[in-house]
């Protein structure tokens, strides 16, 4: 009887290895939380989380310069260029004296918290294609 009992527990183990039945993790915001036993996965708040989750990772490995995907590090350098450009078009017409009028100071400085956003990805995404190319 026991060794029969002891088999049935192995299979048990090897059948959840096979299908992938691990159990789900306990902190809110990991992927497989909202989608755990007994759940639908539509509970707003555990979206909500996941996305943030998945959002502040990808921010870590932006800064961190642990991107590996030349796709990803091609398409955060086309986005670094499209946030600086309209920066570089207002410099460009200052120097042609077509200034903005008296008091555009709003624009400017959306322009240049949109600069300062997109030279900080254009660095860090360099950076992480010159780790990515002589590691």
């Amino acid at each position: 009887m026991a060794k029969n009992n002891d088999l049935s527990k192995s299979s048990k183990k090897s059948k959840d290895k096979e299908s992938g039945n691990r159990p789900a993790p306990l902190l809110r915001g990991l992927p497989g939380y909202r989608t755990r036993d007994n759940r639908s996965g539509y509970d707003p708040v555990d979206t909500r989380s996941e996305a943030a989750h998945t959002a502040g990772t990808l921010l870590q490995k932006i800064v961190t310069g642990s991107i590996r995907s030349p796709v990803y590090l091609l398409l955060l350098m086309v986005l670094g260029l499209v946030m600086i450009t309209p920066l570089v078009l207002a410099i460009l017409e200052i120097f042609n004296e077509n200034q903005f009028a008296g008091s555009a100071w709003n624009a400017w400085m959306i322009l240049v918290i949109a600069a300062i956003v997109g030279l900080a990805i254009l660095f860090n995404s360099i950076r992480n294609l010159i780790k990515l190319v002589f590691r």
